[in-house]
């Protein structure tokens, strides 16, 4: 309906005002100097939008950037059934075939009922290498479950939530297993420790800009004590090689370099960083002993070799070799003295 108010001002001989009220299709004004002015106004029903706002309406695609590992970040699930589901099948596969390692070689020693282990007892022992290693192991399992669940068509943020589960899930299952073995146990060192590993992959994705730059990473060689048999049992696996084994955090420097550092900082260095290391040893014969020795070294970070940008199967395989520490100049620090050298 179209509202037309036409106002005439007239001024009478005593000064008085009156104002007459027409209601028509135009309107005019006829001021003190007799000039008209025409005009109109509209009153639009409240039921009717303009054509406009549809048009300003956002329009939302799924954007996508590339990760170092080859993977891309979608905002969207954009899932491949034909991948997921075989991935799915891999990682099951995968599954039971470590876990059938895992009872012919571990879980062949005497059976009981559901039982935890004291957490005291068990943190202290093997100056928590263990601990350390099932930190790694969570961590390392949550990353590459997120890589499976990117490469599958899942959304960057599920990937990662996904991924963590899965990582921590496929600990947790080896914690079951132990709770139903008479020597071992259910052990809640073993989980925080697994829950920790998860946890800072998390954070780590959330929060690449400040966490990005640190890499937890693993190296091993045979120790003396297991080529000497000094072990109280002998080790029947190279995890079991606790004194072989070397846990690190590694920070790469020019993840943190401002942009206009970056533009003048040599590209060779850029994949150099720094490494700290932990390991122990004198644990073998008696678990609740030993020492830890620390370390300071160098690092390289593969994935900043420009050498695989174009192949993201290349940058896959890369990151997965990332997780191992090269060798590299190295200063060790422990209770028996310091040394330097290339250490793996």
């Amino acid at each position: 309906m179209l509202l037309h108010c036409s106002f005439i001002f007239a001024q009478d001989s005593t000064n008085s005002i009156k104002y007459l009220f027409n209601y028509s299709t135009a309107s005019s004004i006829t001021l003190s100097d007799n000039i008209p002015v025409t005009f109109s106004n509209k009153l639009i029903e409240p039921s009717k939008k303009p054509e406009q706002a549809m048009a300003s309406q956002p329009i939302f695609v799924n954007s996508e950037r590339s990760l170092p590992d080859g993977t891309n970040w979608k905002k969207y699930s954009d899932v491949d059934y034909l991948r997921l589901s075989s991935m799915i099948g891999v990682m099951v596969a995968a599954n039971i075939t470590a876990y059938t390692y895992q009872r012919k070689v571990w879980y062949t020693e005497k059976t009981s009922p559901f039982h935890t282990m004291n957490f005291m007892y068990d943190w202290n022992k093997y100056q928590q290498m263990d601990k350390f290693g099932h930190f790694m192991d969570a961590y390392f399992t949550s990353d590459l479950s997120g890589k499976i669940y990117r490469w599958s068509g899942i959304s960057g943020e599920s990937s990662v939530w996904f991924g963590a589960l899965t990582g921590w899930l496929w600990m947790l299952e080896i914690e079951v297993s132990d709770a139903f073995m008479a020597e071992w146990g259910f052990s809640w060192g073993d989980l925080v420790a697994n829950t920790a590993g998860s946890a800072f992959y998390v954070l780590q994705q959330f929060n690449y800009d400040a966490l990005g730059g640190i890499h937890p990473k693993f190296s091993w060689h045979k120790s003396e004590a297991w080529k000497e048999m000094r072990y109280h049992k002998d080790p029947k696996a190279l995890i079991e090689d606790y004194e072989g084994m070397t846990f690190w955090i590694t920070v790469n420097p020019h993840h943190y370099f401002p942009d206009s550092w970056k533009k003048s900082y040599p590209g060779w260095l850029a994949p150099l960083g720094l490494a700290l290391g932990v390991s122990a040893k004198d644990i073998g014969i008696y678990p609740w002993g030993g020492y830890k020795e620390y370390f300071v070294g160098l690092d390289v970070d593969l994935r900043k070799l420009p050498i695989w940008e174009d192949s993201g199967l290349m940058k896959f395989i890369v990151s997965e070799v990332n997780f191992l520490r090269m060798p590299m100049p190295t200063i060790r620090f422990s209770s028996q003295g310091t040394w330097f050298g290339f250490y793996f």
